[in-house]
């Protein structure tokens, strides 16, 4: 065998080549994707008074976003029946580098917690909650967006990373060839970002114990109640249908979906409730 047999043929070059490109754009798209480099103050520049412009990722085929926070600020915009327009984007983000966010009134306003507290401020909506009730309604909040978060991002993404990628679920423009590469450089992306935060540095049985607690401690404060605190929703029942209900209505099997169906019927029923009340357009069942 001479030195020359051990070269790649043309064919083989140009695959790498080829490879090597895809690669590099599917990098350069997920990197836009999550960057924080700072974009232009105010995008939508016609803007009318009072409109709340909501910037997010596209629809999903299957839901009205794949993303919790984007689902948390939607469903509170049309539960106060706020007048708003979607703006929606694989690739646009706020100055903070973030999604979702909302522009009102020529100002950019980022992160689901801020939006909504800034809204409520705006439009003078009240949770109606007083004392240790707006004190549960704070941890609740915090610990669905803190912890229940990871929980399920585990097994939404990093255990099922080529189905959330599938255009048929995620919307994303990604061609079916080139899924298993996205979805190798997605779930890396997330996996880093789960042990940054601690939750992947667990066992995969630990991180569905603390779902579930998490789980029972919502199911604790719910009870027999149409909402967490009452007949009204306040701000942390649409953080807990944005997380719930932007995993437990994946076609695909995670410990929410047993969770939810076996042991918790009543939050269940609950985020299928809120579904059917902000969302009739979203028919799929869980």
């Amino acid at each position: 065998m001479t030195h020359l047999d051990l070269l790649p043929s043309v064919p083989q070059v140009f695959l790498t080549l080829f490879v090597a490109l895809v690669l590099k754009w599917i990098i350069t798209c997920f990197t836009c994707w999550f960057s924080s480099k700072k974009l232009h103050e105010v995008h939508k520049k016609d803007w009318k008074k009072d409109v709340v412009y909501l910037y997010q990722f596209k629809r999903s085929p299957i839901m009205p976003n794949i993303s919790p926070f984007c689902l948390k600020v939607e469903a509170w915009l049309r539960a106060n029946n706020i007048k708003y327009e979607i703006c929606d984007s694989w690739m646009q983000r706020s100055k903070e580098g973030l999604l979702p966010f909302v522009e009102l009134n020529g100002e950019q306003i980022a992160d689901s917690q801020l939006i909504i507290a800034r809204l409520q401020k705006h439009f003078n909506v009240d949770d109606g909650l007083k004392g240790t009730e707006r004190g549960a309604a704070r941890a609740v909040d915090r610990m669905i967006d803190g912890s229940t978060f990871y929980a399920l991002l585990y097994s939404k993404v990093l255990e099922n990373a080529a189905k959330i990628v599938n255009r048929d679920v995620s919307g994303m423009p990604v061609p079916a060839s080139l899924t298993p590469f996205a979805a190798a450089l997605f779930a890396q992306k997330i996996r880093k970002r789960l042990m940054a935060e601690g939750m992947a540095r667990h066992e995969r049985e630990d991180i569905v114990a603390i779902l579930r607690r998490d789980i029972q401690a919502v199911d604790d404060l719910l009870g027999d109640k149409k909402f967490l605190f009452g007949d009204k929703p306040a701000t942390p029942d649409f953080s807990v249908f944005g997380h719930l209900a932007t995993s437990y209505y994946l076609p695909y099997n995670q410990p929410i979906t047993d969770l939810l169906s076996n042991d918790f019927p009543r939050i269940k029923a609950y985020i299928e409730r809120m579904k059917t009340d902000l969302f009739p357009e979203w028919k799929n069942e869980g």
